[in-house]
């Protein structure tokens, strides 16, 4: 019998791949992070799923991977449906077997609620009321402040990991990987 594996990674969008104020903007460029990401996962093989939970103009980088909106289910997160319309619009065979990366608690209860694994990601995420310029004046101790009641935020409401951005998840879908062998469950 094969090992279980990963099969599809899905991102929320904003506060992961965008800026989670990417819906207040009318800039459409990926957080730098993801443009490196998203070429190494497709170099990979790997099934690449996109979820908006509020209308976004998306970057044409983005055009070739399936993406769901709340438009498109009735119930919104901490609701399931939206990871589970996409696990299935990427063929995935388990969801358990499915990774949903976002940068708030309600896409971490979502996966959790679809019975995926899920990675918070505390920075790119937790700007929701900053932009990024103001992000980077902030003082040091402020940003820090504001990483860990991000990270806390998100491991409260159940994520499996959390990372500061996109850049650290191909440690977390190793770990991942691993663990699905050993045969752990989300």
């Amino acid at each position: 019998m094969p090992h279980p594996q990963i099969e599809a990674v899905i991102f929320d969008v904003a506060g992961t791949l965008l800026p989670c104020d990417a819906h207040r903007t009318t800039s459409t460029s990926l957080l730098p992070e993801a443009a490196e990401l998203l070429s190494h996962l497709s170099a990979n093989q790997q099934r690449i799923g996109l979820l908006t939970q509020q209308p976004l103009q998306l970057p044409s980088a983005l055009d070739h991977y399936p993406c769901l909106s709340t438009e498109q289910t009735r119930r919104g997160a901490p609701a399931p449906d939206l990871p589970v319309l996409a696990a299935i619009a990427l063929e995935s065979h388990a969801l358990r077997q499915c990774v949903l990366v976002s940068g708030s608690d309600a896409g971490i209860a979502a996966g959790l609620n679809a019975g995926m694994w899920t990675v918070g990601t505390a920075l790119s995420g937790s700007l929701e009321h900053a932009t990024m310029a103001d992000w980077q004046a902030m003082p040091a101790a402020e940003r820090d402040q504001l990483r860990m009641q991000a990270t806390i935020t998100l491991l409260n409401a159940g994520a499996h990991y959390v990372i500061d951005a996109v850049d650290e998840l191909a440690h977390c879908l190793t770990d991942i990987a691993q663990r699905l062998h050993k045969g752990e469950r989300a």
